[in-house]
């Protein structure tokens, strides 16, 4: 359907006719193919050129036996480096005139078309432009989507919609859609080149993408409610133009959401660290946000594993937290989420407490929609999750967040292998981990001070061995096949062990003081130095 907001795009096809230039052959395939293509250059042989401010094609005239000879070449490619790289129209004239004086007629012609297209273009910029004036801010997307015949929306560079104007081919409600760095085809298209979408559901409606891109790189997105091939020359020149105004938007948008960002963030610290004197401080505090902090919380963290926050990885990072804030906002609303030193902290509220034997299937009920969408990444970018216990007042959030940071950690430290670990499930772990150190070190030199000194010297592994035999429950045989040694040889090395310690590991008391030790030493590990 033609867009009757916008001006025609100059085309060949328009060009011919206007200039009375007739194709020898009007019925050629690919005199049908390229006349509706858009055109950027005219080349008049040695007489002139034109370069026209849109995306188009490169047509090179040039007189021949009394007619005149078209060389087309395609939008992207390079006359100069390949020449022959295009098609050959043969065409004649109505009229038989010089060559100069149709090139002056060709000329005139294509300067009058580039003063209308400017002109209305400019016309449609400058009311845009007095919405903005007027306090419109992104409210301005509903003129625009009247002037291009298309729905749209905008992000932020957080990936948040600031503005929807659908209601055509988009509905009244966002659907979810897969995040926009997520969509580009390969890692070399160039930034501010548009490129195909994706729903994160099936969605029979084309998205296409519009990076805008300021001094600072990208600051959000336009997503349109079309396909690239429906963009043409007209419509690109309009959006290139109008990008300056919603750029202009987003940098103002992003100086207040960082200033509100700032203020969450400083709120949320004191929660999590337990500043606050009181819970009526807390709960009053939280309305100015739309908190309700009267209600117990859920508290999950997580991390991808190994991750360094001043690596490479921090972009990577980034879209990461940009797509679950995502999620949530769609699925999950009233979740508190902030990334904190490389970590995500998500506060779930809850009507009401709820028994201890329901958190962990209530915490991965709420992250389903994050663990869905982060599906979708590779193994090297899932992250681990750990869950504190739920209190029945915020007053207790900052204990929460803590046992939630030690039960991800402790996950990871014991190759626990389940997406979410929950504090209490984490058994005598979590009563070491509250422990005085001095304590727990005292406690694994008097057991294990012996065998430790024996493995300083020999290098026989013989802690090791003994925790992953004693939490294979001395099965002998499982013990072996993660250890990848031959039970004989694990034998051997429990015979020495008992002689070192001049314990025996089948005496109950012996096999629990044991095994405290050694988690003790796997503890250790998180202690800082």
């Amino acid at each position: 359907m033609r867009k009757q907001s916008l001006p025609y795009a100059l085309t060949l096809n328009r060009f011919l006719e206007s200039v009375d230039l007739y194709p020898a052959d009007p019925n050629e395939s690919e005199v049908k193919g390229c006349e509706q293509w858009s055109v950027q250059r005219f080349e008049f042989n040695d007489h002139c050129h034109i370069t026209l401010p849109w995306i188009g094609h490169f047509v090179s005239l040039q007189p021949e036996d009394g007619n005149i000879k078209l060389m087309i070449i395609e939008k992207g490619c390079d006359p100069s480096k390949d020449p022959n790289n295009g098609i050959v129209l043969q065409c004649s004239l109505k009229k038989q005139m010089s060559w100069e004086a149709f090139c002056e007629r060709a000329v005139s012609w294509i300067e009058r078309e580039q003063g209308r297209i400017l002109a209305v273009s400019e016309q449609y910029f400058q009311e845009l432009a007095k919405q903005l004036a007027h306090g419109r801010s992104f409210a301005i997307l509903h003129n625009l989507r009247e002037i291009l015949g298309f729905d749209l929306f905008i992000l932020n560079k957080q990936l948040e919609i600031l503005e929807w104007a659908g209601g055509n081919e988009l509905p009244e409600t966002p659907p979810l859609f897969i995040s926009p760095k997520r969509s580009l085809p390969n890692l070399c298209v160039p930034a501010g080149e548009l490129f195909s979408g994706k729903w994160a559901e099936p969605f029979n409606v084309p998205l296409t993408w519009y990076p805008l891109l300021g001094e600072q790189g990208i600051l959000g997105y336009l997503g349109m409610a079309t396909s690239l091939n429906f963009l043409g020359s007209i419509e690109r020149l309009f959006l290139d133009k109008t990008a300056t105004l919603l750029l202009l938007e987003l940098t103002k948008a992003q100086c207040v959401q960082e200033n509100e960002r700032h203020y969450h963030r400083d709120f949320l610290f004191d929660l999590l660290y337990n500043n606050f004197d009181s819970l009526e401080v807390i709960i009053s505090r939280g309305k100015l946000w739309g908190w309700d902090f009267s209600k117990p919380h859920l508290v999950v963290v997580g991390e991808i594993p190994g991750f360094d926050p001043d690596s490479p990885q921090q972009e990577i990072f980034e879209d990461i937290m940009s797509e679950i804030m995502s999620a949530l906002r769609s699925y999950r609303p009233k979740t508190i989420c902030l990334e904190r030193n490389g970590q995500v902290v998500m506060l779930f509220p809850q009507a009401d407490i709820i028994p201890a034997n329901l958190w962990t299937e209530e915490a991965q009920i709420l992250l389903r929609p994050v663990l869905k969408l982060l599906a979708a990444y590779p193994k090297e970018h899932q992250l681990s999750w750990g869950m504190g216990n739920l209190y029945p007042t915020a007053r207790y959030i900052h204990r929460s967040f803590q046992e939630a940071r030690s039960a991800l950690e402790l996950g990871q430290l014991f190759d626990l292998n389940e997406p979410l670990i929950a504090f209490q499930d984490l058994g005598v772990m979590r009563l070491l981990y509250r422990l005085d150190r001095q304590e727990l070190e005292d406690f694994r030199n008097e057991i294990l001070g012996p065998l430790l000194k024996f493995d300083r010297e020999n290098n026989l592994a013989l802690e090791e061995t003994l925790l992953v035999y004693l939490t294979s429950s001395t099965d002998l045989n499982a013990a072996g096949e993660r250890l990848f040694l031959h039970p004989n040889t694990l034998r051997y090395r429990l015979k020495k062990a008992t002689e070192i310690l001049g314990r025996d590991l089948s005496v109950l008391e012996n096999q629990m003081n044991l095994f405290i030790a050694l988690k003790i030493g796997k503890l250790k590990t998180l202690w800082p130095e």
